[in-house]
C-alpha cells in the first residue's frame, strides 16, 4: 500500500473503531442507566420499545464489524509489520500476549520481543526511547488532561502517526509501534484491558507514577 495514503487509511480505520465504540457506549448507557430509570417509573411499554431498539443496535454492530473486517482485508499488507498489527484484532486474550512478551532497554532504544503462541519463533520490535516515552505521555494525557475513561490503539496511533513515520523505521505500520508499547504498559500494570471489551485499555497507575517510571527506564 502506498505510504502516502497511510494516514488516510488509518483515519478510516479509526472511524470504524469510533463508530464501534459509540454503539457500545450507547448500548451500555441504555442497559445501565435508561432501562433502570424507566423501570422504576413503571413505563412497561417504553421498556419494550427500548429493548427492541437495543436489538437493532446489536444488528447494526454486527454489520459495522463485517464492514470493518472487509475494509481491513482490503488495505492490509502481507508484511510482518501488518500481520502483527492485526494481532490485536484477532487476539482473544491480551494477557496471554503480554505473558509471551519481554522488554528491555538497549542503548537509546526499547527492545520488545513477543513469542508466537506455538513457540515457533519470536518477533522483536525496536523503538527509539524518545518515541516510546512520547507514546506513553500521549496515553497519559488522554486520561489526565482529556479525562478519557479508556484509550484505544487506533486513537493513539492517529495522534502519533506522523511522528512515528518520520522518526522510526515503521513507515508502513505506525499502529504496530503503539500496540507494542501498550503491551509493555500492560505488563508493567500501568494499563489493563477494559473488562468485556477488546482493544480498550484503562489506566491503572497515577500520572506521577508513570512519568517517574519512564524517567527511570
Amino acid at each position: 500500500m502506498n505510504i502516502d495514503l497511510k494516514k488516510e487509511i488509518e483515519d478510516v480505520s479509526t472511524s470504524y473503531d469510533l463508530l464501534e465504540d459509540g454503539l457500545n457506549n450507547l448500548e451500555n448507557k441504555i442497559w445501565q442507566e435508561y432501562i433502570p430509570d424507566i423501570s422504576k417509573k413503571g413505563q412497561l411499554n417504553e421498556i419494550k420499545k427500548t429493548i427492541e431498539f437495543v436489538e437493532k443496535i446489536e444488528n447494526n454492530k454486527s454489520e459495522v464489524l463485517k464492514l470493518k473486517n472487509l475494509y481491513n482485508e482490503i488495505v492490509v499488507d502481507d508484511s510482518d509489520e501488518e500481520r502483527e498489527e492485526c494481532e490485536e484484532e484477532n487476539e482473544r486474550d491480551i494477557k496471554d500476549v503480554v505473558d509471551r512478551t519481554t522488554w528491555s532497554k538497549q542503548n537509546d532504544s526499547i527492545r520488545i520481543v513477543t513469542t508466537r503462541p506455538d513457540n515457533s519463533s519470536t518477533y522483536p520490535n525496536v523503538i527509539p526511547i524518545s518515541i516510546f516515552n512520547e507514546i506513553v505521555k500521549t496515553i497519559v494525557d488522554q486520561f489526565c488532561r482529556y479525562n478519557k475513561e479508556y484509550i484505544k490503539t487506533s486513537t493513539i496511533s492517529s495522534l502519533m502517526n506522523d511522528k512515528i513515520i518520520s522518526e522510526t523505521n515503521y513507515k508502513k505500520s505506525p499502529k504496530t509501534v503503539v500496540y507494542t508499547v501498550i503491551k509493555v504498559l500492560i505488563k508493567e500494570n500501568i494499563l489493563q484491558n477494559k473488562e468485556n471489551y477488546k482493544r480498550m485499555y484503562i489506566l491503572n497507575k497515577s500520572r506521577d507514577y508513570i512519568l517517574n517510571w519512564i524517567e527511570n527506564i
